[in-house]
């Protein structure tokens, strides 16, 4: 499985149970018991899901990484997660992207790929997230098939085999990196993610958008084919957070771990990102690249 709910030292596969009751009966106990969970009826999209969360338990815990300078877990609580979110978002407003233009990520699980996406559901943009390993042809027909305005790199490594696909890269008005690499004549269309955002930026905006309109797409692998973009909507991926939140609303409160490298996955998407935010869990912790050197 992709998601897994930690325990301290015990690690387990999740595995929930459905209530024995009927539906009302275990949405009433859920409403009963947790007061901070948050359904759609409160929060129709994902921006105002964020939103909605920040303001119920701002000092709370929300992501919980590694910090390979200091050799240390680094917690961040969600008033601090919203005003970096902000500092995204005032970024995305200089580039005069539209709601409902495409912007892509190219990240190992980590807490610029929640910021980067969280800022742009909440100004009505559009999510492309693509395989950090993917091949660089099929990276350059996401690209152009999406309509992608924007897209942020991990580094060097990334920016090197993007080479390859030199003259697919035409479409894009922006390509953000989060370590610094040599631009290859591509300034000034290429910038660090240092240069790219503000010092500081105000409150996070949740635009007033339908519930309906398009929040994601998530391209398929292409084992079999070329990929095919699939369409979420906000509401799409919000009603099956609610599924999830009946099931599992035992588990608020909980340290959730996100694996790498499965983020374009519309699984550990809803279930190991979007679903720690509706229920407010503790620690939604990402695992480092080499799981095996954590013990």
């Amino acid at each position: 499985m992709l998601f897994f709910e930690t325990n301290h030292a015990e690690t387990s596969a999740l595995k929930p149970v459905r209530d024995n009751g009927n539906h009302n009966h275990g949405m009433d106990e859920m409403r009963e018991q947790k007061t901070d969970y948050i359904l759609l009826e409160a929060a129709d999209t994902l921006g105002a899901l964020f939103q909605e969360r920040v303001r119920r338990t701002p000092d709370a815990v929300a992501y919980t990484q590694f910090d390979p300078v200091s050799v240390r877990w680094q917690d961040m609580s969600w008033r601090e997660m919203g005003s970096e979110v902000a500092r995204w978002q005032a970024a995305f407003r200089q580039e005069n992207l539209k709601p409902g233009e495409r912007v892509a990520l190219m990240l190992r699980n980590c807490r610029e790929w929640a910021m980067f996406d969280l800022a742009a559901q909440g100004l009505g943009l559009v999510t492309v997230p693509i395989y950090t390993n993917d091949r660089p042809e099929n990276i350059g027909y996401i690209l152009q098939d999406a309509g992608v305005r924007l897209l942020l790199l991990e580094g060097d490594e990334q920016w090197q085999n993007l080479q390859q696909i030199r003259h697919q890269l035409a479409g894009l008005n922006r390509i953000l990196t989060i370590e610094p690499v040599d631009p290859m004549g591509l300034q000034p269309r290429l910038a660090s993610l240092a240069d790219w955002l503000p010092a500081e930026a105000g409150e996070y905006e949740a635009a007033d958008i339908a519930s309906d309109a398009l929040a994601s797409l998530v391209y398929t692998s292409g084992t079999t084919g070329r990929s095919k973009g699939v369409m979420l909507s906000h509401r799409n991926i919000l009603w099956n957070i609610e599924g999830w939140v009946e099931l599992c609303y035992h588990l608020s409160r909980r340290p959730f771990l996100s694996l790498p490298a499965h983020s374009p996955h519309a699984l550990e998407r809803t279930v190991g990102y979007t679903l720690p935010i509706a229920v407010g869990a503790n620690q939604y912790a990402y695992a480092r690249s080499t799981i095996g050197k954590d013990r």
